[in-house]
């Protein structure tokens, strides 16, 4: 049994032009935000002051260091200082280069403190594609970037809001590219990974309902041969390897049922909105999303950096504290799973 009981879960500020800094600020008074794990947050340090200016709260800035000298405390913010923004040239609400270059720094610090035990777990803030564009960067996302760091092979993003939850097939893509990739084998290696997230919330069976990418799920080829040819083959796979997956369902119809949560587990869907339209309109504030695929717990919150409100003091820090808390959760749960 690992000694360790309570988790470190690493937080990264994402964009700073966005409003990641400032919910950052609002969750560290938060009480569960620090109720199943210390939090460690990764950013800059004038950033935070400014941004707790802005607020007019008071909260205490612990800079660490030497990993593992946590404290663990409502109203302390243990950080990471990672310097990268220049304060007099940042324009809140507003894409920059400075701004994507520190987020990926966030982002790289946080892998390196997983990597060297000090944390269990990694969070990213909301972030920017075009702020990384600027920059210079190759970047669709957490998700892609995250494999690449890794080696994972394939990763996929599962959204959670309480027991709803949907998995994409593809996510930062155009609609005619994420078409081209809805291939069995990628379908099949969703499911596979989707099932085995899903048991991590103590599901002993998950229920999988598949969506299918062509209006009325394709009509037998009326409407395109995808289900028929790569969906309909990935769920009997899938089947024949004990997952529980059915479908394809139309997707007009399907996420109505991510209300009826004593029939499905979890949920499939072929690309971004289709699988993101439930989560946002059933419980935007309370959602998160769960990276799988790549070898630690990594999620991030179920919203952008939201440009148009960042320095307004307006922004809920409701989806980075319930993202903390079941990163929390399960990162509690394989602390006690043995070494």
């Amino acid at each position: 049994m690992n000694k360790k009981q309570v988790p470190v879960v690493a937080i990264t500020f994402g964009d700073c032009a966005g409003i990641g800094p400032e919910i950052a600020v609002k969750a560290v008074l938060e009480p569960k935000a620090h109720a199943r794990c210390t939090p460690v947050f990764i950013g800059d340090r004038g950033v935070v002051d400014d941004r707790s200016r802005m607020l007019g709260v008071k909260i205490h800035v612990h800079e660490v260091e030497t990993p593992g000298r946590y404290r663990r405390e409502t109203g302390v913010m243990n950080l990471v200082h990672v310097p990268g923004i220049d304060l007099p040239s940042l324009a809140l609400g507003q894409n920059q280069a400075q701004c994507g270059r520190a987020m990926l720094a966030y982002v790289d610090k946080g892998l390196e403190l997983v990597r060297a035990g000090a944390v269990d777990a990694l969070i990213g803030g909301p972030h920017s594609k075009k702020a990384v564009d600027l920059a210079g960067i190759p970047f669709q996302g957490y998700p892609p970037y995250l494999a690449l760091k890794t080696g994972a092979a394939e990763t996929f993003l599962m959204l959670v809001a309480g027991r709803v939850r949907v998995m994409n097939v593809t996510l930062h893509v155009s609609l005619r590219q994420a078409c081209d990739l809805v291939r069995k084998e990628l379908v099949l290696s969703g499911l596979r990974l989707l099932n085995k997230a899903v048991r991590r919330f103590g599901v002993a069976r998950p229920r999988i309902a598949v969506a299918g990418l062509n209006p009325h799920a394709g009509e037998e080829g009326m409407f395109g041969n995808e289900e028929q040819d790569e969906i309909i083959p990935a769920i009997a796979a899938a089947k024949a390897e004990g997952i529980e997956a059915s479908g394809p369902y139309a997707g007009d119809a399907l996420f109505y049922r991510c209300a009826e949560s004593n029939r499905f587990d979890a949920f499939v869907g072929m690309y971004h909105d289709q699988a993101h339209i439930p989560i946002k309109t059933l419980a935007l504030e309370q959602g998160c999303g769960l990276l799988l695929g790549v070898p630690f717990l990594f999620a991030t919150v179920g919203h952008g950096c939201a440009m148009d409100i960042a320095g307004k003091g307006v922004a809920s820090a409701t989806s980075l504290v319930e993202t903390i808390d079941l990163v929390s959760a399960l990162a509690a749960h394989d602390l006690k799973q043995p070494a």
